[in-house]
């Protein structure tokens, strides 16, 4: 029999007991992509002797099991707390630390010509933290770039967008890297994870064929001939058109083909509840077993909410189907 457990750091003070002594949950959630990683805890508040978190106060929260031992989920920021009754309850919830309000600040800049890699190593500096980017995204180059009124997030994030990769500060790293290598770059190994009908509580597999494209196609400005000139990536048809005009045929290149995987990935979506385990993290693979035809197979985590409460332990995976 195993045991669950967890310890709450608030500020460097070991704070545990005292959550323990009023837990209803305590909820961490794992996401892939540009979402802030997240924590919620609520606790019976009927006596209205807890004291309550100030914003901004950094939480480091585990989780694990007393027989096997805890593992380190992340520092969080508290962001709000809430009172309420009947009954009275305490929710306090926050985010994960490395999301900084300054990343979130807009701001007006003209880049000019920069590679990926300098335009990382660039706003990780101004914002203290250390940037970890994979070799194949790092000279990309950008012949021009303008930032109006954009926070350096959303910046990067929109660049990401147009390469298939995902950018998140974690960790006191900035990740700039291809969907499903994020946290591989910040050093984390993720180990992939074999489930079977035994393993998992209850599951579901949806899959849909709708909006599916076999190819993308685009145009870019050619300035030497004055001519828009196309770039195809795939075969077959449907075929599906970006719009918006490339001022370069590499830019152009990196975006059919960041196009493409993002229509090919995800027709397959999965949801998995099954026995608590601190491990499971977005951005892992995952491979089903004997679990049915048409469901077994790989998949890629998208997200996974880790819950403990008076109920146990338990992990929610969601997750979808590789591109090909």
């Amino acid at each position: 029999m195993t045991t669950p457990d967890f310890r709450v750091i608030a500020e460097g003070a070991d704070i545990t007991a005292a959550i323990r002594r009023g837990l209803l949950s305590l909820s961490v959630t794992d996401e892939a992509g540009f979402t802030s990683d997240k924590t919620e805890i609520k606790l019976d508040d009927r006596d209205g002797k807890i004291s309550m978190p100030r914003t901004g106060a950094k939480l480091e929260i585990s989780l694990g099991y007393k027989e096997s031992g805890l593992v380190n989920m992340g520092i969080y920021v508290v962001d709000e707390v809430t009172v309420e009754s009947p009954p009275q309850s305490m929710t306090i919830r926050a985010h994960a630390a490395d999301m900084r309000q300054v990343l979130k600040a807009p701001r007006t800049k003209t880049w000019g010509k920069i590679t990926i890699g300098a335009l990382v190593n660039t706003i990780a500096g101004e914002h203290g933290l250390t940037p970890r980017i994979t070799p194949e995204l790092t000279a990309f180059e950008i012949p021009h770039l303008i930032q109006t009124e954009e926070s350096d997030l959303h910046l990067l994030t929109r660049l990401a967008l147009a390469h298939d990769a995902v950018t998140k500060p974690v960790n006191g790293f900035l990740l700039f890297a291809p969907k499903g290598q994020a946290k591989a770059v910040s050093g984390t190994l993720i180990s992939p994870v074999i489930l079977s009908s035994k393993d998992i509580t209850n599951w579901q597999a949806t899959f849909a064929e709708r909006g599916k494209y076999s190819s993308v196609e685009g145009s870019w400005h050619n300035k030497q001939t004055a001519l828009q000139e196309k770039v195809t990536t795939g075969s077959g048809k449907p075929v599906y058109t970006i719009r918006h005009t490339y001022d370069s045929k590499a830019q152009l290149e990196a975006a059919v083909k960041a196009k493409l995987n993002q229509l090919q990935r995800g027709t397959g979506t999965l949801t998995i509840s099954l026995p608590g385990n601190p491990r499971f993290m977005a951005e892992g693979k995952l491979t089903l077993v004997n679990v049915r035809s048409g469901a077994d197979g790989d998949w890629n985590i998208t997200t996974v909410e880790h819950q403990l409460d008076n109920s146990g332990y338990i992990c929610r995976i969601n997750a979808q189907t590789p591109q090909k």
